[in-house]
């Protein structure tokens, strides 16, 4: 079985940690078989959920911020009319 290159294996990770690719799409990206990211991505995929829910969080956190304000200034509307 042939090694992969650091740089194509940097790549892979790249794609799925920061791009959110699919092995598919990561595989057509960097020019590796479909079966070799698969590989990959379930050898680190603890490691790439844990950066994807990263990102998402604090936009999720902003947006629960944003509404729990929505929801005090309504109920502060409703109570001076």
């Amino acid at each position: 079985m042939a090694r992969l290159p650091a740089e194509k294996l940097h790549l892979l990770k790249k794609f799925f940690t920061e791009d959110a690719m699919t092995p598919g799409q990561a595989a057509h990206a960097v020019g590796v078989t479909y079966a070799t990211a698969k590989r990959r991505y379930k050898k680190w995929g603890d490691e790439i959920r844990r950066n994807l829910e990263r990102r998402l969080l604090p936009s999720l956190e902003e947006s629960v911020k944003r509404m729990g304000k929505r929801r005090t200034a309504k109920a502060k509307g409703r109570a001076r009319t």
